[in-house]
């Protein structure tokens, strides 16, 4: 059988996973796994610390953690038994332990303002997980550390693993993708849903940086989530865009049968944000925004959902604008919450200042909310007509923003074409285009499948 026909087996590695996760990078690593698992592709994803959920027999993912606990508990049948309990069809789960942290949590704090009478009674998922989240910590606080731990037992644990490619999920997870891949000369893919120019701007962080840029160098290959990012890895790290396959994220239930119906009854004049609270994504050009429109629209409420380093600072910006009486914070939402606030509000903003992607935009038309996006990010390529505005023009935002309060048809309107092009992303779909990729580059190497 050739490489062309035989199945794949594929070691995806990366720190977060549903029902663990802190943002976008765990609900994509998830639909990607099980895209690839859905295609005929054997997955097993491993990552820090993992609570197996979901059965199913072509995809497991598992920690590193659970898997050392397991195997000095009882011998490797039984616990290869186990793993397959809670695997779906083609996807495995490994955990190792390590307790690596992606974002600084802040105390959640007093929750000044307006009252918005958000759901809560969502189920409590552990770990589900906002920087505010009390279910518990995710991570480890020294990065450095948990990294290299993770490479190591990463290396060892997956040493008789059958691979033929190795896949890397965000930077954390390269120095393990190596480790793992050199000793059995073994083609490594990354998959870049956010760099660190990203993540701090021109405040980088150069050890992560360096990581990023010299992963790059080694890769076979890389996957960018939007042309937004892969002109990013071309501008800031050299990759030569031959190198590159874009591979667009997709929210679940996108077809015309799974995606809910549009609620006919006027929605609440709520203006929503939703992200971590970081210099990412924008926050603070969301309240500038929110100020102007608060001056012109006396109905308008404002909602900002999410937690993260700048949740103190925005919650005194507030105050400083004088719509602190207008703001709710409302903290981490479970996945339900975010979807009942989504269905009942007016308009998302989203005012990142560099989004690779930006997958809450993608949510918000499934439920049936319009959209402002920043012009800073990758998901408008997928938009087609939208309403978008550069993340620091905040009398541009606030001007989309009053028209949508003040003409509900044009919501109607951009929801509707915006749910078009939602039939055409798919998680299959973007594994199609992984798969297509992996046996591309491998046929290639010297080592090729056979």
């Amino acid at each position: 059988m050739t490489h062309a026909h035989r199945q794949l087996h594929v070691l995806m590695l990366g720190w977060e996973y549903p029902p663990l996760y802190v943002g976008g990078l765990g609900k994509a690593s998830q639909g990607l796994a099980r895209g690839l698992a859905a295609v005929g592709v054997d997955v097993l994803f491993v990552l820090p610390n993992h609570r197996p959920t979901h059965p199913s027999a072509t995809l497991r993912v598992t920690g590193v953690r659970q898997w050392l606990a397991a195997a000095t508990r009882v011998e490797h049948g039984r616990t290869k038994r186990r793993m397959k309990r809670y695997a779906p069809k083609g996807l495995n789960f490994l955990t190792v332990p390590a307790r690596l942290f992606p974002y600084r949590r802040v105390p959640a704090g007093a929750r000044p303002g307006a009252s918005i009478n958000v759901p809560t009674d969502t189920p409590a998922i552990p770990g589900n997980a906002g920087e505010d989240n009390p279910a518990g910590r995710i991570y480890g606080d020294d990065l450095g550390a948990e990294v290299a731990r993770f490479a190591t037992r990463v290396a060892r644990l997956t040493r008789r693993v059958q691979a033929d490619v190795v896949h890397a999920n965000d930077w954390m997870s390269f120095p393990a993708a190596f480790a793992a891949a050199e000793p059995r000369h073994l083609p490594v893919f990354l998959h870049i849903h956010s760099t660190e120019y990203d993540r701090s701007g021109e405040a980088v962080n150069p050890a992560i940086a360096r990581i990023e840029r010299e992963s790059c160098a080694r890769a076979a290959h890389i996957f960018a989530v939007s042309h937004y990012t892969a002109n990013v890895l071309t501008s800031r790290y050299g990759v030569s865009p031959g190198k590159i396959t874009v591979v667009y994220n997709a929210p679940d239930g996108t077809t015309a049968q799974s995606m809910p119906a549009l609620r006919s009854a006027p929605r609440a004049p709520w203006v929503v944000f939703l992200g971590r609270l970081t210099f990412q994504k924008g926050p603070d050009h969301f309240l500038r925004a929110a100020a102007r429109v608060a001056r012109l629209n006396a109905g308008a409420r404002f909602l900002v959902c999410g937690s993260g380093d700048m949740s103190n600072d925005l919650r005194t910006l507030a105050q400083t604008l004088g719509i602190a009486d207008r703001v709710e914070f409302e903290g981490f939402l479970r996945p339900t919450a975010v979807d009942w606030v989504l269905a009942h509000s007016r308009v998302l903003v989203m005012s990142s200042v560099s989004e690779p992607f930006g997958l809450v935009a993608l949510e918000a038309l499934r439920n049936g909310t319009p959209v402002i996006v920043s012009r800073q990010s990758g998901v408008r390529e997928v938009l087609g007509h939208s309403l978008e505005a550069d993340f620091w023009d905040h009398e541009k935002f606030a001007d989309e923003i009053l028209a949508l309060l003040r003409l509900p048809a044009l919501g109607r309107q951009l929801v509707e074409s915006g749910r078009e092009q939602l039939e055409h992303l798919s998680w299959e779909n973007a594994a199609r285009i992984i798969l297509a990729a992996y046996r591309r580059v491998c046929a290639a190497l010297p080592t090729a499948l056979s």
